[in-house]
């Protein structure tokens, strides 16, 4: 039954969700997020049943990040190279948005099941000094894939252990419904950041 509602809700946001191949795209949101609802939207990831752990070693179901827009990057803590920096241009999106700091979930979720426990995600938001409103996950590899899926990132895992993985900061609306997303590395925010402003209003 599970497996069911999982292919059913991938089906929905990949029928919905289809990014340009850009070097750096941005999908802006059509519609200004609604407030969060007793019942949420079928597109929303967070429909999804299952239970990750944060980085201080508490469950949570994704549905508890409803209520306010959230800033999401699927990434791995012990990627060289493209995860920090997918991480810097998150905490760019946070540094020109002071102001609504409390009002924004800022969520990494990690590939890396295996690898990334709660104490590697702690030492990660610790190295790269993240704040309060930052939430790291780890979980089962199969709600893991199932996001992905709803999110369009691909991953696949390498012979070393590592992985290959496209760099996506998603932003969902209060609902958790998929409103926009920036590819690539090292873009410029501005578009991203007047999207979450729209959200947020």
């Amino acid at each position: 039954m599970k497996q069911t509602i999982r292919l059913a809700l991938a089906l929905l946001l990949l029928a919905s969700c289809s990014p340009n191949k850009e070097e750096a795209t941005v999908q802006s949101a059509t519609t200004p997020a609604a407030r969060p609802a007793a019942v949420l939207p079928p597109e929303s990831v967070y429909q999804l049943p299952d239970t990750f752990q944060t980085q201080d070693k508490k469950p949570l179901v994704l549905k508890a990040l409803a209520g306010k827009p959230t800033v999401l990057a699927m990434v791995f803590t012990n990627c060289g190279y493209a995860c920090p920096r997918l991480t810097d241009d998150m905490k760019a999106i946070e540094a020109k948005l002071p102001a609504d700091a409390s009002r924004i979930n800022y969520v990494l979720v990690s590939f890396d099941v295996a690898r990334d426990t709660a104490e590697q995600l702690k030492k990660y938001a610790t190295d790269k000094e993240l704040g309060k409103n930052w939430v790291l996950l780890h979980g089962p590899e199969e709600a893991v894939r199932t996001l992905s899926v709803l999110l369009n990132v691909q991953y696949e895992k390498n012979a070393d252990g590592n992985f290959s993985h496209a760099n996506k900061i998603i932003v969902l609306d209060k609902n958790g419904v998929p409103r926009f997303h920036q590819e690539g590395l090292g873009v410029n925010p501005d578009e991203t950041i007047r999207q979450i402003k729209t959200l947020l209003n």
